[in-house]
């Protein structure tokens, strides 16, 4: 190690050492022994019923999740010491009441949600429920909030679904979340239309797995309603607008409108970090914003219609600011309302010009097929909007961009940049309606396309290999694709495994590390994410679990039976005097490797060696810097005491490339 970057990693640790994070639930004041003691023998008792009916019952998961996300809520709490206000007990107290009541529901055979939480002196006003699901990435039972409107009919009529995201506050955890969600309606309940209030995963901006949360709720409300695709929004304000503006465009054909109201779109900018950073911001990190930076996608709002909001004095109204400017360079025309002498809030002249506008353009659904899209992308993250879908890049978080159009003669045009895979699928629309061969222009040159398929609509994929061809068959070969592009937070928004070594590592220093690292993910997932904390011991891994899961495993190659395994398919190499990773070459006492990569024994899912989530306490001042730490890869030094923004000297980072090997060009030093 060069002395001149000892000096500057010191230096920053200084600067870093010396701020104090907040710990993010904050932590809760203390309740009255007995009442703790009266809330814990309940949850225990009313728990212990809902897995004994459970057990007898073939439908537990239609009705499980929406009786257990109240007694979760108040588990939570008293686990992590989460109250924090004295009326918080005996809402929990409420809570517990109403799962009681639900329970006794089921076993009289009311089953759906909208039974479960039904009122009948409400019928002259909006439906507030609430409800659970259970996620898909760790098992926890996740909630929401459901407004039905006036005069529901049913599941047999399809509805307008507005989908609003919550602000932040760091003591909105559930019980407050679900006690809000039972007794306001909330900033909007526009006439014949569902607003759906999801969870998110507490203060996280409904990035990560609070992202995948907004799609299963969407999902598992879909299941006891009957929801309008056509005419789906996604709405918001400050950390829900900044949340309402990532989900505008990174999946703007979903959306027939978006509102997001105040938030940010930035990092560097909203934390102003623009002449002096924290951290060091190379080009590595620099590239990792484009996940969730919401300036360079913002070509994708063609694809939607998008009217935001913002207070006159608001701060925050620096965010639609530049995304109204940058849109105006792209040639999309947005409404843009500014509530006049507002601060951070909606004023009621704007909300009313914003529910008429959504009102009337709901009347005017997206078009299907669409006959024009253009798309932009930085990952295979983010990669389908009506019959496109990406499914290879030249070169992750750089930009790529897809437009396609259905012209007169019904040909297609086609025109890439930055993509080597794309699928067209019209069995949405079943377009074409006959059976003619279709003619499709991609970068100026003509192929002609069969469709073969008995499903109803064209169905075809391409593939780039200096000239663009139709592909027949799978390409089995190890690539980057839709849910396998890394970087390594990635693995945290599926479903994952931990994975704990049996043995210890083959330094002490190393185990050492280790001890606390594993230790950190797995509150960091329970307390920050909200989530249940699945383990399994190395030598106690089954098959199954390797091919459902994403494996979180910590240890070296000697200690974690699974990483021995499969160690010489693994891309870095770890023996006891070495880390290897290409060409160079680190001293295994002093620094452990971080990364993703295919799972070798099961190409589909990832696996993660040493890292949980990458963003750290640096990141609870706000949600703002919640972003993906660190890339495909990275050598972490296992010597500093400063660990709130990396878990150790960043020593060497960098990506693997689309094929997942490592570039010829290794990356420089990053300290």
């Amino acid at each position: 190690m060069k002395p001149i970057f000892c000096c500057m990693f010191m230096l920053l640790c200084s600067i870093t050492s010396a701020q104090e994070f907040k710990r993010l639930p904050p932590e809760g004041k203390n309740i009255d022994p007995a009442v703790w003691e009266t809330l814990s023998s309940r949850v225990l008792e009313i728990q212990r019923k809902i897995d004994g009916l459970a057990a007898v019952s073939s439908d537990a998961n239609d009705w499980q999740p929406d009786v257990e996300v109240l007694v979760r809520a108040v588990h939570l709490a008293l686990d992590q010491n989460l109250f924090f206000r004295k009326s918080e007990t005996k809402i929990a107290n409420d809570l517990l009441d109403e799962s009681e009541r639900r329970l006794k529901a089921v076993k009289k055979g009311d089953r759906q949600l909208r039974l479960l939480g039904f009122r009948q002196e409400k019928r002259n006003k909006p439906q507030l429920l609430v409800g659970g699901f259970r996620s898909k990435i760790d098992d926890s039972v996740q909630p929401y909030g459901l407004v039905l409107p006036v005069g529901y009919e049913g599941s047999d009529t399809p509805y307008r679904t507005d989908v609003w995201l919550h602000g932040r506050g760091d003591t909105k955890t559930e019980i407050p979340f679900l006690h809000e969600r039972m007794t306001r309606a909330g900033q909007y309940t526009p006439n014949n239309t569902i607003v759906l209030h999801p969870f998110g995963r507490h203060c996280n901006a409904f990035k990560f797995a609070g992202e995948t949360d907004v799609y299963e709720a969407l999902a598992h409300v879909g299941k006891i309603a009957t929801l309008d695709n056509q005419r789906l929004s996604i709405r918001g304000f400050s950390m829900g607008g900044a949340g309402c503006w990532h989900f505008a465009v990174h999946d703007p054909g979903r959306w027939y409108a978006a509102n997001p109201g105040a938030g940010f779109v930035d990092t560097i900018v909203y934390q102003g970090w623009v002449e002096k950073t924290p951290y060091l911001i190379d080009a590595t990190r620099k590239r990792l914003m484009s996940w969730y930076d919401v300036l360079p996608w913002a070509n994708n709002l063609k694809n939607t219609r998008t009217i935001p909001y913002s207070g006159e004095k608001d701060k925050q109204k620096q965010a639609a600011d530049r995304v109204i400017a940058k849109t105006k360079m792209l040639g999309i025309e947005i409404p843009y309302i500014i509530g006049k002498n507002m601060g951070h809030r909606i004023d009621g002249s704007s909300s009313k010009i914003i529910d008429d506008t959504l009102a009337e353009w709901a009347k005017h659904p997206t078009e299907l097929p669409r006959t024009k899209i253009d798309f932009t992308t930085y990952t295979l993250r983010y990669n389908k909007i009506g019959w496109l879908t990406i499914s290879g890049l030249e070169s992750h978080w750089k930009q790529s961009r897809i437009q396609g159009q259905i012209m007169e003669d019904e040909s297609l045009s086609i025109k890439t940049s930055g993509i080597t895979r794309f699928e067209v699928d019209f069995r949405e629309s079943a377009w074409p309606e006959t059976d003619q061969r279709i003619k499709a222009v991609i970068d100026g040159q003509i192929l002609y396309l069969d469709d073969w398929n008995e499903a109803h609509g064209l169905q075809c994929e391409f593939a780039k290999e200096r000239k663009w061809k139709v592909v027949e068959k799978i390409d089995s070969g190890l690539k980057k694709r839709p849910g396998l592009q890394g970087p390594i937070d990635d693995a945290f928004c599926e479903k994952f495994l931990f994975v704990a070594p049996s043995r210890p590592a083959q330094h002490g220093t190393t185990q050492r590390w280790i001890n606390k690292e594993f230790k950190y993910a797995k509150e960091r997932w329970s307390r920050l994410m909200r989530g249940n904390v699945n383990v399994v011991l190395d030598s106690e891994l089954t098959e199954e679990q390797i091919k459902n899961n994403h494996l979180i495993c910590f240890g070296d190659f000697n200690s974690n039976q699974y990483l021995r395994s499969i160690a010489k398919n693994l891309p870095i190499k770890w023996t006891r005097d070495t880390l290897q990773v290409g060409s160079r070459r680190f001293e295994s006492d002093q620094c452990v490797p971080a990364f993703c990569f295919p799972n070798p024994r099961n190409p589909e899912r990832y696996v993660v060696i040493n890292s949980g989530m990458t963003y750290r306490e640096f990141s609870n001042i706000s949600n703002s810097r919640q972003i993906p730490m660190l890339p495909d890869w990275a050598i972490l030094g296992i010597d500093s005491q400063e660990d709130s923004i990396f878990a150790g000297e960043v020593i060497a980072q960098g990506f693997f490339d689309e094929t997942w090997s490592l570039p010829d060009k290794q990356p420089t030093p990053t300290r």
